[in-house]
């Protein structure tokens, strides 16, 4: 099989399957060594190691823009999704009467953010999906002439509904409204082109389908949008020129790094760069078939056993995650499945799968054997 070769980087396999890469990914043995390479250097710290570091991190940076379709100037180390969003939540001038439209059930990471704006006199208006979805018709009911934001998740974190980020990207446009997107539920996993679907702001976390340990991640923000948000946190990585401590001078960069204002994490950037490396070696489009073939093999063996598929499952509606509905204690039925060493959560009432590009056959089996026995 074309992926057992990367399958070897994920040690856990043996013992576990890892149905929860929506919740927390285990890391791939290159990165684990990345983190022992950085460690190595830092015990013998000198001016050509800062070099090497600084030098990995633009090469990081470049690497997770070409996986967004992005460019490296468009993109800040972040230490989580939520860091991002706030971020662009708190760099907009806002005036009273503004309004961000977001998505009622989303992660409270894309929901904080633009509640925390009240203290301004932003209203936080709420899309509610409908059979768990939503589309632009339900945006344009209730954005106006202040909204400023649509605040969105590529996937749901709980369904996995996959929106149409180019319908929202073309309304938003059109409206001179900014998209923000989490993409921390679809990044790694799924294709994403900010450029084709005409998102401003996205934000990913590297612990889930990134497959980078936890505390590190990515902003994205466009190039047209980038002046129109002022940085939040200030240092002296903010400004150009930024080895040139005195005299002071304020000038901003013109670009995401006016978003790092200081010391990058660079422990979690090598970590992040080892993670990159290995999507970008099995490839973007390669790994979302992938995916979405594990998934519809789980859900075709679901509705065999009689499992009701709470999931949209249209094609363009797919993701990454699987969420089902066996019997009436989804609760009991997650613990046993993972004390049977199948990681999966609970939500919507039912139980979450979310597989990677490298589980297999084999991990289906051992789930319906669980599933089975449970």
């Amino acid at each position: 099989m074309q992926f057992q070769k990367w399958r070897a980087e994920f040690l856990s396999c043996e013992q576990t399957v890892n149905f929860n890469h929506a919740g927390v990914s285990s890391v791939p043995v290159r990165v684990a060594r990345a983190v022992t390479r950085f460690i190595e250097q830092a015990t013998a710290i000198d001016g050509a190691v800062h070099r090497t570091w600084t030098e990995r991190m633009e090469s990081v940076r470049g690497s997770f823009a070409r996986l967004i379709g992005g460019m490296a100037s468009e993109v800040a180390f972040v230490k989580n999704t939520a860091e991002g969003l706030s971020l662009v939540a708190g760099g907009l001038d806002w005036r009273q009467g503004d309004n961000v439209v977001a998505v009622d059930g989303d992660y409270p990471s894309n929901t904080y953010p633009w509640l925390g704006l009240r203290r301004f006199g932003v209203e936080t208006r709420m899309i509610t999906p409908l059979a768990g979805r939503f589309g632009v018709d339900q945006v344009r009911s209730i954005a106006d002439g202040r909204t400023r934001i649509v605040a969105v998740s590529a996937v749901d974190w709980q369904s996995g509904f996959r929106c149409d980020l180019r319908a929202l990207g073309a309304f938003c446009r059109e409206r001179g409204i900014l998209l923000c997107v989490d993409g921390i539920q679809a990044v790694g996993a799924l294709q994403i082109d900010v450029e084709g679907e005409l998102i401003d702001c996205l934000a990913a976390g590297g612990h889930k389908w990134l497959l980078a340990p936890e505390g590190c991640g990515c902003l994205f923000v466009s190039s047209r949008v980038v002046e129109r948000l002022n940085p939040v946190l200030l240092g002296w990585k903010s400004v150009r020129d930024a080895e040139n401590f005195l005299p002071y001078h304020f000038d901003l960069r013109p670009d995401a790094g006016r978003f790092e204002p200081g010391t990058p994490p660079y422990l979690g950037i090598h970590a992040l760069g080892a993670a990159l490396d290995l999507l970008h070696e099995v490839g973007p489009a390669t790994i979302q078939a992938r995916v979405l073939d594990l998934t519809a093999q789980l859900a075709e063996g679901l509705r065999a056993r009689g499992a009701e598929i709470l999931s949209p499952w249209e094609e363009t509606e797919r993701s990454g995650i699987l969420t089902f509905r066996f019997g009436n204690d989804p609760e009991g039925l997650a613990r046993k499945l993972v004390k049977q060493g199948i990681l999966c959560r609970v939500r919507m009432g039912g139980v979450r799968l979310a597989p990677h590009f490298y589980n297999d056959e084999n991990d289906i089996a051992r789930f319906f054997s669980a599933l089975s026995g449970a």
